[in-house]
């Protein structure tokens, strides 16, 4: 029997607009959910940021979602909006471990469908390498982590260490694109 596995999905969690603020009321992202029920608005502090639709937050939805696409299992990850780079290390980690621990809630309802790869507070190498091993240990199937953290690549000494420490524990990692590089960068790399 051949499985379709859906290897990159992203979820949302109902994160409420005072949730956000205890982590940056300016700018933290949350979930306006519209009165239907069906679709909503991820927002950044009062910006909208994008609009999306039920499956991202609700696992009855998603799993119908991948039936009527002939998936059958499907691994999710963060919407890389919720990285938390930008905050305080220790807010970071807070922030992740809650997404992690909900990420781990939402394939506890449907455990033969669902996998999820953690998130870490990669501005904190130390704190990152003890979330991923926490994560994995705890059913995380491995990490999801932006391209970059602010202008550190992943050549960065901090970043090798992390992408080691993973490798020593045998913690796959998925690099998702993210705030592609508009401090000019990428022209540099492209005129070498």
């Amino acid at each position: 029997m051949t499985l379709r596995i859906d290897m990159h999905a992203h979820f949302f969690p109902k994160i409420s607009r005072e949730a956000a603020a205890r982590l940056d009321a300016q700018h933290a992202p949350w979930l306006a959910i519209d009165a239907d029920g069906e679709s909503g608005m991820i927002m950044s502090g009062d910006q909208p940021f994008r609009p999306v639709n039920r499956p991202l937050w609700d696992t009855a939805r998603r799993v119908e979602e991948m039936d009527a696409l002939g998936i059958d299992m499907q691994l999710m990850c963060a919407t890389p909006v919720l990285f938390g780079y930008g905050y305080p290390a220790t807010a970071a980690l807070e922030w992740a471990q809650r997404l992690n621990d909900y990420a781990l809630e939402l394939c506890a309802t449907a455990p033969n469908r669902l996998m999820t790869l953690a998130q870490v507070p990669l501005q904190d190498i130390e704190l990152a390498c003890a979330e991923a091993s926490r994560a994995f240990a705890a059913g995380h199937r491995g990490v999801q982590i932006g391209n970059h953290v602010g202008p550190k690549d992943l050549d960065d000494e901090g970043l090798v260490q992390f992408l080691t420490h993973c490798a020593n524990e045998g913690i796959p990692v998925l690099v998702h694109p993210w705030d592609m590089m508009t401090d000019g960068r990428m022209k540099r790399w492209m005129l070498i």
